[in-house]
Formats: C-alpha cells, structure tokens, sequence
C-alpha cells in the first residue's frame, strides 16, 4: 500500500512539473519578447526594437524610424546604411539612392557602394553604367577618380570598357596602346581596335 501511495505521489508531482515547464514554455514565445518581423526588402528586417541585415542586427540603428531606400542602402534619423554597416559621414536628414543612376547622395557627397566618391560633384554627377561615373569635371570608376579622363567625352562600352576622345579603360584602368578612334568590344570581355585584340583589358 505505501508503494502504491508513492508511486501515485511521484505521478503527480511529474505532471505537475510537465505541466508547468510546458506552461512557461507557451508563455515564452508568446510574451512581448517575441516580435513578428517587419520584411523590408533588400534583406533588412525589423521588429519594435532592432534592424536586421541578413539576420545580422543592425549597430545603433533605430527601428522606429529604419526604412530601406534601396541598392542595398537604408536609413534611419540619425545614420545611413549599406548593406548594414554604417556609412561614414553621410547626412541621414538628406541622404537619398536614385535607383535610376545607382548612386546614393546627400547635400554634400556622392556615394557608391556605400563609399563617399571623392571629388564628385552632387549637382553634376551622372552614371555611365558598368560602375562608371562622372561630373561635369572629372571621371571615376567605383569610387574611385581616373586621372586624366576626360569627362566631356567620356563613354561606357560595355563588359567594363571605356573610352574618351584620347584613351581606352578597363575597369578604370588605362589599357597602354589602345586606339580610342578605333576601339570597339565584342562579347565575354573581347574586343579589338585596328592593330590589336583583348581580352579583359590585356593585348591578346
């Protein structure tokens, strides 16, 4: 009889344990710790207190007012992102993307991939396409300024080459040699002028 009355005991006291750890667990994941998340394209995320890139929170970035722009940048009130890390110096009160052209710009500077172009004009600056760009002054490749380009003639071919009125680039490098009146490129990163052939930007 005592076994049978402690083996009824220790029953009870297993399914008031279950019961209650089960209870907690349902309590948890219903709490106001568990927050549904707010998708906002670009692979940012947010819930009521953090942004997320990539599942990754976001530093000192303030969900209230965290919102995507696009090309990878976002911004809240106080900074700019992208692709989640901080963009230095730039002006969140100003800080626009223009998905059209692919540059980010604020009052003061211009910015690709999430660097500030230096020398770049804000009023003047236009992309070329193929991560060129220019102003009425000056030519850059990324962030990058190509010394000695010439901005009034500069053009994108395509497959990362360009060319002004003097000179042919690849990637913002100038290929020594190339004849820019003669220049033109073919597909998968070949092209030719009247005395040589390339490929990536290196005589064949």
């Amino acid at each position: 009889m005592n076994k049978l009355a402690a083996f009824i005991f220790f029953g009870f006291l297993l399914t008031i344990s279950t019961t209650t750890a089960l209870a907690g667990f349902h309590i948890y994941i219903n709490s106001s710790y568990y927050q549904e998340l707010d998708q906002l394209g670009g692979a940012y995320a947010k819930d009521n207190w953090k942004v997320y890139y990539k599942g990754v929170t976001v530093e000192k970035a303030s969900a209230s007012s965290f919102r995507y722009l696009g090309g990878g940048y976002g911004k809240d009130n106080w900074n700019v992102y992208y692709k989640g890390i901080s963009v230095e110096n730039a002006s969140a009160s100003s800080f626009e993307y223009n998905q059209k052209d692919g540059h980010g710009k604020d009052n003061w500077h211009v910015y690709r991939y999430g660097k500030q172009v230096q020398k770049a004009a804000v009023s003047s600056s236009q992309n070329l396409g193929g991560g060129y760009t220019k102003d009425n002054w000056n030519v850059f490749y990324q962030d990058k300024e190509i010394s000695g380009a010439s901005a009034s003639s500069i053009s994108y071919l395509g497959h990362g080459y360009a060319k002004d009125n003097w000179n042919v680039y690849y990637r913002g490098t100038p290929i020594k040699g190339a004849s820019a009146t003669s220049f033109s490129v073919g597909k998968d990163g070949y092209a030719k002028d009247n005395w040589n052939s390339y490929y990536r930007g290196k005589v064949m």
